[in-house]
């Protein structure tokens, strides 16, 4: 099949995975939450965390499962149980049913999607331009959903405030089942899970260097409003908070094809931490709401190059068909970034009123993953097929 008929489905994957990324928009949805539930910060972040989760799961085992499904049937299928997931939240009567539609299926959903997504981008002859740039599309969901849930929630919505991700999502379930994968050798060989990969040291470096990492963004994308001092609070000042920190991280991701492609992932990476860890000081020591805003947006462009670039340093180590399941292994570390982080920042913010504990915390994780990084001096090499 021609190589632009791939390219028209792989952009049509990719807009699938903007679409599961209104995960990323949770700040804009805690509101409806804890308005409908009653809900501590805590428990109401236990649902993102269980959300990452679940998104870390769908990335390691979702390619497995897609494998059981023929290629022209994967994206639909994909795109439209996540679908389905959202409507279940935006139906749910009680906290343990939105748990399960929103924290579990919907997480694993939008995990499924982003392997999908980043695997067919990585074994592209462009990888270096598609990979950030379906990165950045799961970013995007985030800055643009994220302020739509909330102020359709401030305008009476309340949990179908993210009607606008269902509908992108049913709408790239639809149109999949007309502009279909190609039913080809070499589609079968994008799209199938690749062999078995044993974790070694290098994954396990690249493991720690991703969780390390990803605890502040994870944490600025969850709690972007609650940044702000009381008296800078409503809807205005929040919702530009949770959009800026939102176009941060996608604009981040979108960079990471210019810093990896002119410097390398291993010093994209360690220029992205030493980013983090400057904003994340200004963070602790201001509480101006037009510098918290703006240091939120640093924090959030610098994990959006991380998550960006860490694919292309995978590849960089781990090239052909065993790219797929080592990203998978390096990706659980952000799933437990993801569990700890947000949870422990709800609950710190909870006791003290304050994220500058949890805060202090990144710095010294970001620290740690810095020191990790600079040992990556391998070249970049990889397998391409379109």
């Amino acid at each position: 099949m021609p190589i632009a008929a791939r390219r028209v489905h792989l952009g049509l994957t990719i807009v699938g995975c903007f679409g599961g990324g209104s995960l990323y928009g949770w700040s804009g949805y805690l509101p409806a939450v804890r308005a409908q539930f009653g809900v501590s910060n805590a428990a109401a972040s236990m649902v993102f965390s269980l959300a990452l989760v679940s998104f870390t799961l769908g990335v390691l085992l979702g390619p497995v499962l897609l494998a059981k499904v023929r290629p022209g049937r994967r994206l639909p299928l994909g795109a439209g149980l996540a679908a389905l997931s959202l409507g279940g939240a935006g139906l749910s009567t009680g906290f343990a049913g939105l748990v399960i539609a929103y924290g579990t299926s919907f997480g694993f959903l939008s995990g499924t999607l982003y392997n999908h997504t980043i695997s067919l981008a990585a074994r592209s002859r462009a990888a270096t331009l598609f990979v950030p740039v379906g990165v950045a599309a799961f970013g995007l969901g985030g800055a643009v959903f994220g302020p739509l849930q909330f102020w359709l929630n401030a305008s009476g919505w309340g949990l179908w405030s993210i009607t606008p991700a269902l509908a992108c999502l049913a709408a790239v379930t639809l149109l999949s089942l007309v502009v279909r994968a190609p039913e080809t050798a070499e589609n079968a060989e994008v799209s199938t899970p690749l062999p078995l990969v044993k974790p070694g040291r290098t994954i396990a470096v690249m493991w720690i260097i991703f969780a390390a990492g990803s605890c502040s963004g994870l944490i600025v994308l969850g709690f972007a409003a609650q940044f702000l001092p009381r008296t800078a609070e409503g809807v205005g000042p929040a919702g530009l908070a949770i959009f800026l920190a939102a176009l941060g991280n996608t604009l981040g991701r979108l960079s990471a094809a210019v810093t990896a492609g002119t410097f390398g992932p291993a010093r994209g990476i360690a220029g992205a931490l030493a980013l983090s860890m400057l904003a994340l000081a200004g963070l602790t020591a201001t509480r101006a709401p037009g510098l918290v805003v703006g240091l939120l947006f640093l924090v959030a462009f610098a994990y959006g190059q991380l998550a960006a670039t860490t694919p292309l340093l995978v590849r960089s180590q781990v090239s052909g068909p065993a790219f797929s399941g080592a990203f998978g292994w390096v990706f659980t570390g952000w799933g437990v970034a993801g569990l700890v982080g947000p949870w422990t920042a709800g609950w710190v913010l909870d006791a003290t009123g304050s994220l500058r504990i949890a805060l202090i915390g990144c710095i010294a994780l970001a620290a740690i993953g810095l020191w990790l990084v600079l040992g990556f001096t391998k070249p970049s090499r990889g397998e391409e097929i379109c």
